[in-house]
C-alpha cells in the first residue's frame, strides 16, 4: 500500500504514533546488536585491545540490568547509564571508560542512522495532511538522543517534545504502560490516532486495547539473527544483509540471491583472494579449482582474467573422494572393503559394477538387491578383478592429471572447500610417486576439522575460515554445516566417477543424480549466479554494501558461516528443504536430505535416543537446519532444547560468551 493508501484506509486519524527503531530509522547494518560491534571495532582501533569482546558483553550488560530492574519495579525500563554501570562492573571499566563507551555507543547510532522509506513516506503525507506526528519508542536512550538520531536520518522536523521514549516515562509500549502516557500526550480520543510499528505485541496487541488503529510493517526485520551472535567479525556479512534488506524492501525477499550475495559470494571471494595472495609472494607451477567445490571460483577467477586481471591461468580439475581412493588401491581387504559400500546400502550387483568399474562374479542376479554384508562378500571374491581395475582408473586419472597441468614438476596450488585434507594428501601421494617428488601440492581450504591432523604429515594444508586447532565447540560446529555449504558452493554438473582414455584425453565421467539436478534447476543455480555476481563486485570492490575483499578475513568468513549455517532464518531453512545431499561412493541414488525430518513419533521419543539422533543430524544432515525446523513445531521442540542442554555447541550463540 501507499502512503496515501494508507492514510485513506483511516480518515479519522488526527494523530500519527510512529516506533522509532526498524519502523522509522534503521541502520547499515543488519541487526540492533550489531551496532556494539561497530562500536567494538571502534574502540579496539583507537584504544587497543581491552575492549575485545566489549560487544557481545553488553548485550549480556544489559541483560542484567534488565533483571537488576525488575526485582524492583517490574513495569519500568532501564537506562543506557544502567547497562553502563553493569558493562563497568563485569569488565571492571573506569568511570573515565565508562563515559567512553557511553559517548561512543550513541555516536556510532547516529552515524548509522538511516530513514526507512515506507515511514518517511507514511510521515511526510501525514504532515502534509496535518496530522500531528509523535514517536513512541520502547528503549534506553533519552529522547535527546533519539532526536539526534532522526536529524541523522533526514527528519529535521523532529524535536524533544515530538519523542516518548520507555526510559523516561516508567513503562514500556509492550506492558501498555507508555501506550496509556501516548493517549495522554496526543490529547485526542484514540479512535483518532493511527500507529506504524514493526512489533506485534507492542505495536498493535497493546495499543488496539485502548482503540488505537495499528499498521504493522516487519520488512526492516527481515535481515535479523540471533541478537547475542555480535562481533567486529559480523559485520562484513552484516552490511551486505543490509544492503539486501534495503535492495528488497519494496518485493519478496529472494532466499536464493540473499545466500548467493552474502554467504556463498564470500565464500568464493576468500577463496581467490587467498590465491591471489599466494601467487603475490611465490612462485607456483599450477592453480587448480577443485571440482565441484571450486566451480564458482573458477567462473570468477577467468572472468576476472578476461577483464584483464593479470592473472596466470588455473584448471577446473575433477577430482572426488571416491575416484582417489579407488585409484590408489593397491588390495581389497576385509578391513577396507567398506569404504565402497555403507553399512546401510542396499545394491544391485549391476551398481555395484558400476561403482567398481568391472564386471563382478556372483550367484546374485544382476538386478537382485543385496544387502551390505552380501555386497562386500561379492566384492572380495572379486578381489583381484577390483584391484586390477582400481589400477587402471588410476592410469586413466594420472593421464587425466597431466592433461591439467597438475604432473609438471613445482609446486601447485589445489583450491577446495575443505574438510580434513584426506582426498588431497591421497591426491599428492599419487602425483608425488607419479613424478618421483618433483611435484608437490599444497591445499588451499576454506575449513578443516580435527580429523585434518594426521594429513598435515603428508600435504602441506592451509584452513582460511577454520582449522581443526580450532575449539573443539567450533569443530563442531563446523561439521554441522558441511552438508550445507556443499549444498550451497557446487557445480552444475555431478560428481566425477571415472575418465575417459587416452583417446578421448582422459575426460571426466561425471555422473547426475535427479535430486541434485532439481535442486539447482529450482534453487541452487539462482544461489551460484548471485554468487558470482557478488565475488567478482567484493574483488574488485564495487559491492554495493561497500564490502570489499580485504573485510574478507579468516575470521569474517567464520562468522558469515556461522551466521547462516548455524543461525538460520526460516526462510533459508523452508528454501532448503528440496536439497538432497547425495554421499555414496558412485554418487547415485536419491540421497538424504539437507533439512532432516523429525522423528515420526516424538511423543514417544525417548532421552536414551538423543545420542544416535545427534549423530546422524551432524555427520548426514544440515544440523542447525534441522534443529530449527524441529523448534518451531511444540512437539518437537523439546528434542532440540535436549540436544541444546546435552551438547552445548548446538545453542544459538557461537560468538563466545563472556567470562563473567
Amino acid at each position: 500500500m501507499s502512503a496515501a493508501e494508507i492514510l485513506n484506509a483511516h480518515p479519522n486519524a488526527t494523530v500519527l504514533t510512529v516506533d522509532f527503531f526498524d519502523t522509522m530509522v534503521t541502520r547499515t547494518v543488519a541487526q540492533p546488536t550489531h551496532v556494539f560491534a561497530v562500536v567494538e571495532e571502534g574502540l579496539v582501533s583507537q584504544h587497543g585491545s581491552r575492549w575485545k569482546g566489549v560487544a557481545v558483553e553488553r548485550v549480556h550488560a544489559e541483560h542484567r540490568a534488565r533483571v537488576v530492574a525488575a526485582e524492583t519495579n517490574a513495569l519500568r525500563d532501564i537506562t543506557i547509564e544502567e547497562i553502563a554501570q553493569q558493562l563497568s562492573e563485569a569488565l571492571t571499566l573506569t568511570s573515565a571508560e565508562r563515559d567512553l563507551f557511553v559517548r561512543t555507543e550513541k555516536a556510532t547510532e547516529i552515524a548509522l542512522a538511516k530513514a526507512v522509506p515506507a515511514a518517511a513516506a507514511i510521515i511526510a503525507e501525514a504532515q502534509s495532511r496535518g496530522l500531528r506526528v509523535l514517536i513512541v519508542s520502547d528503549n534506553y536512550m533519552p529522547s535527546s538522543h533519539l532526536v539526534n538520531m532522526a536529524h541523522a536520518a533526514g527528519y529535521a522536523w523532529v524535536t524533544a517534545d515530538d519523542v516518548l521514549v520507555s526510559c523516561e516515562h516508567g513503562g514500556f509500549k509492550y506492558n501498555g504502560v507508555l501506550w496509556a502516557v501516548a493517549l495522554k500526550k496526543a490529547g485526542v480520543a484514540a479512535s483518532q490516532i493511527l500507529h506504524l510499528g514493526d512489533d506485534h505485541e507492542a505495536d498493535h496487541v497493546q495499543p488496539s486495547k485502548l482503540g488505537i488503529a495499528t499498521h504493522i510493517d516487519t520488512r526492516m526485520r527481515r535481515s535479523h539473527r540471533e541478537m547475542h551472535n555480535t562481533s567486529p567479525d559480523v559485520l562484513a556479512l552484516s552490511r551486505i544483509e543490509a544492503t539486501q534488506r534495503d535492495a528488497m524492501y519494496d518485493g519478496e525477499w529472494d532466499v536464493a540471491h540473499a545466500l548467493g550475495d552474502g554467504l556463498v559470494g564470500m565464500v568464493v571471494a576468500a577463496q581467490i583472494a587467498d590465491v591471489m595472495h599466494v601467487v603475490k609472494q611465490r612462485e607456483v607451477a599450477g592453480i587448480h579449482f577443485a571440482a565441484r567445490d571450486g566451480w564458482l571460483a573458477h567462473q570468477v577467477w577467468d572472468a576476472m582474467r578476461d577483464g584483464g586481471e593479470p592473472l596466470p591461468a588455473a584448471s577446473y580439475t575433477a577430482f572426488s573422494r571416491s575416484v582417489i581412493w579407488r585409484a590408489s588401491l593397491t588390495e581389497l581387504t576385509p578391513t577396507n572393503v567398506g569404504r565402497f559400500i555403507g553399512d546401510d546400502e542396499v545394491l544391485t550387483v549391476a551398481r555395484l559394477e558400476r561403482r567398481v568399474g568391472c564386471s563382478l562374479s556372483s550367484l546374485y542376479r544382476p538386478d537382485e538387491a543385496i544387502d551390505a554384508q552380501s555386497a562386500r562378500a561379492v566384492l572380495l571374491e572379486n578381489d583381484r578383478e577390483v584391484v586390477a581395475a582400481s589400477q587402471q582408473l588410476r592410469q586413466r586419472l594420472l593421464g587425466y592429471f597431466e592433461e591439467q597441468g597438475l604432473l609438471k614438476p613445482g609446486h601447485h596450488l589445489v583450491v577446495d572447500l575443505g574438510w580434513t585434507g584426506s582426498t588431497i594428501a591421497d591426491m599428492a601421494d599419487l602425483i608425488a610417486d607419479a613424478t618421483n617428488g618433483e611435484t608437490t601440492i599444497e591445499a588451499r581450504l576454506t575449513g578443516m576439522y580435527w580429523d585434518a591432523t594426521p594429513n598435515r604429515m603428508r600435504v602441506s594444508m592451509h584452513g582460511y575460515a577454520m582449522t581443526e586447532f580450532e575449539s573443539l565447540d567450533n569443530n563442531l560446529r563446523l561439521l554441522g554445516v558441511i552438508k550445507l555449504l556443499e549444498a550451497l558452493v557446487t557445480a552444475p554438473h555431478g560428481s566425477v566417477v571415472d575418465f575417459a582414455d587416452a583417446a578421448q584425453d582422459f575426460q571426466p565421467i561425471f555422473v547426475e543424480t535427479q535430486a541434485e539436478l532439481d535442486a539447482y534447476a529450482q534453487l541452487i543455480g539462482r544461489v551460484a549466479q548471485s554468487a558470482i555476481t557478488s565475488a567478482c563486485a567484493l574483488l574488485q570492490g564495487t559491492h554495493p554494501s561497500g564490502v570489499k575483499a580485504s573485510d574478507i578475513t579468516g575470521t569474517a568468513l567464520w562468522a558469515a558461516i556461522m551466521q547462516v549455517g548455524h543461525t538460520p532464518r526460516s526462510e533459508e531453512v523452508e528454501a532448503l528443504r528440496i536439497v538432497r545431499h547425495v554421499t555414496s561412493i558412485d554418487h547415485e541414488g536419491e540421497g538424504t536430505p539437507l533439512v532432516a525430518s523429525a522423528p515420526s513419533s516424538p511423543k514417544s521419543f525417548r532421552q536414551e535416543q538423543l545420542p544416535g539422533l545427534y549423530d546422524e543430524l551432524i555427520h548426514g544432515h544440515w544440523m542447525q537446519g534441522s534443529l530449527r525446523s524441529w523448534s518451531n513445531a511444540d512437539d518437537t521442540r523439546w528434542i532440540t532444547d535436549e540436544i541444546g542442554n546435552i551438547w552445548p555447541s548446538t545453542k544459538l550463540q557461537w560468538v563466545p560468551a563472556p567470562l563473567a
